[in-house]
């Protein structure tokens, strides 16, 4: 191999899906505005096993995982770093002090893992499902994905997923919870399972009807699983109600996980999990009144890398996400494109200084498009009404991660600035404290010079030495704008003793 053979390709990009049952992992060239598949990898990590009841990874899954993520690392070389997403679901969401475990995996795959919460993963599936069939624009499916953790369930028209939801149970933990001495498959076991399936399902399903849908679709392992069973037995090439009904009385008959051998097309390392996965989608098949189900290939990991795509080529779903917040929350979207440009200003000045990137400039920018946001629920306190939508909304195409850190920065928008340690408990990881502090700084800067500086002819120039920042005003300039030297007097004390700013 020669030297630039082990050299990043700048037209790959990949996607590591993080599931609570099995890991896998995509590479795909981009061709033109195309995605071409080069590679699929999985491997039966089985997370949701070792979640403890506090919270915490059994030493032996987390060694497994890290194992298998190094080496899915070793393939990844070949893939530019900003073009990999690694995509955390159900067991990382539940993971409780996580932040040793994240940083092995990133050491394993060499960039960050983003852990998305469920209805953000159930869009991410429905974009993999979509793109991997043929897809008329007016058509509706009702994508399924039976993940270890969670089930997601979505209804959707073209590329465009509707209706969303994720349900706290998939096929690792419904077998534990409810098949837990991993031995006897008991008829009242399976039962009671379907029963909580039908009863989590049943708020939504006036929903899911009335949206309607023209074909059902799966994604998982769980459903993938299950077609290779009915098909190896004779039952057709697609799910049907009868061919689970058979295949649910073939399961209970054998009674027991080792008996789980003798069924035809199951595979050994699937057995351990897949009583809880087939009670699941018999009972959704039951609650939607299915007939039939076809698999597809495509799901989250598809789904991230198209998502990537479109950033890469201008089609960010997170800018349509803060369009939406705009218009929902009836945000003033011209004077935020002012304080944009005040905003931009001041990072292009500071960001060397500073050790400002591009992902950071966004967070800023969402931040800006957002601030006031708050105001639709009420004056007092609006900036941490602005926060409480940014952490607790569900927000397309952003992590946790993300929406954390811009809720954290629009609550650092108004009053005294939140020190390191204010900011650190909030729920900001070490690694970005002083980040998010200085773009609070930013932030708030952007705002009053917005409110305050139009009356001026010349802009202030902007010098920063460190955590000194100092605004440059023509002469006189307090005379013209007296009320942006007294916010400017009061921006200062409320910036001390993190920031010294001079004017």
């Amino acid at each position: 191999m020669s030297s630039d053979d082990s050299l990043p390709q700048q037209n790959l990009l990949a996607a590591v899906d993080l599931g609570s049952n099995s890991f896998h992992m995509v590479i795909a060239e981009e061709v033109g505005s195309e995605l071409r598949l080069l590679d699929r990898l999985r491997e039966g990590v089985r997370l949701a096993e070792g979640l403890r009841p506090e919270g915490g990874l059994a030493p032996e899954v987390a060694r497994r995982a890290v194992d298998c993520l190094q080496r899915f690392g070793q393939r990844l070389r070949s893939v530019p770093k900003e073009r990999i997403r690694v995509i955390g679901t159900n067991t990382l969401r539940m993971l409780r002090d996580a932040e040793p475990f994240l940083a092995e995996i990133e050491a394993a795959l060499g960039v960050p893992v983003e852990i998305v919460a469920g209805r953000e993963e159930a869009r991410l599936i429905y974009l993999g499902v979509a793109h991997s069939l043929a897809v008329a624009p007016e058509e509706r499916r009702l994508v399924v994905d039976i993940g270890g953790g969670s089930t997601e369930i979505i209804a959707g028209r073209g590329f465009s997923p509707g209706i969303r939801e994720s349900l706290h149970f998939g096929c690792v933990r419904s077998t534990q919870e409810y098949f837990s001495d991993g031995k006897i498959i008991s008829r009242d076991a399976y039962a009671a399972l379907q029963r909580r399936v039908r009863l989590a399902i049943e708020p939504a399903l006036g929903d899911y009807r009335r949206f309607g849908w023209d074909q059902a679709v799966g994604s998982s392992g769980t459903i993938k699983a299950i077609a290779r069973i009915l098909q190896e037995n004779g039952r057709g090439q697609r799910i049907t109600a009868v061919g689970l009904r058979w295949l649910q009385e073939e399961l209970l008959s054998l009674g027991n996980f080792r008996a789980l051998a003798r069924l035809a097309g199951l595979k050994s390392d699937r057995a351990p999990v897949f009583p809880g996965g087939l009670a699941i989608l018999a009972a959704i098949f039951d609650s939607f009144q299915l007939q039939e189900m076809r698999f597809s290939e495509g799901a989250l990991r598809e789904g991230a890398i198209y998502d990537l795509l479109g950033r890469i080529q201008h089609e960010d779903s997170r800018e349509v996400s803060v369009r939406g917040l705009q218009e929902r929350f009836h945000s003033q979207r011209e004077r935020n494109a002012e304080v944009a440009l005040w905003a931009e200003r001041i990072f292009a000045a500071t960001a060397s200084e500073w050790e400002l990137a591009e992902a950071h400039r966004g967070w800023l920018r969402w931040a800006v498009m957002t601030h006031d946001i708050g105001l639709d629920i009420a004056h007092s306190g609006f900036h941490k009404h602005s926060e409480y939508i940014w952490r607790n909304g569900d927000i397309a195409g952003f992590s946790r991660r993300e929406q954390n850190l811009i809720a954290t920065l629009l609550r650092s928008q108004r009053k005294k600035l939140l020190s390191v340690t204010q900011i650190q408990a909030l729920g900001v990881g070490v690694d970005d404290l002083a980040t998010l502090q200085k773009l609070a700084v930013i932030l708030r800067l952007a705002i009053l010079l917005q409110r305050g500086a139009g009356e001026l002819d010349t802009k202030p120039q902007i010098l920063v030495m460190g955590k000194t920042l100092q605004l440059q005003f023509a002469s006189g300039w307090q005379r013209t704008a007296p009320l942006l030297y007294a916010e400017l007097e009061n921006e200062r004390d409320l910036l001390s003793p993190e920031f010294q700013l001079l004017f």
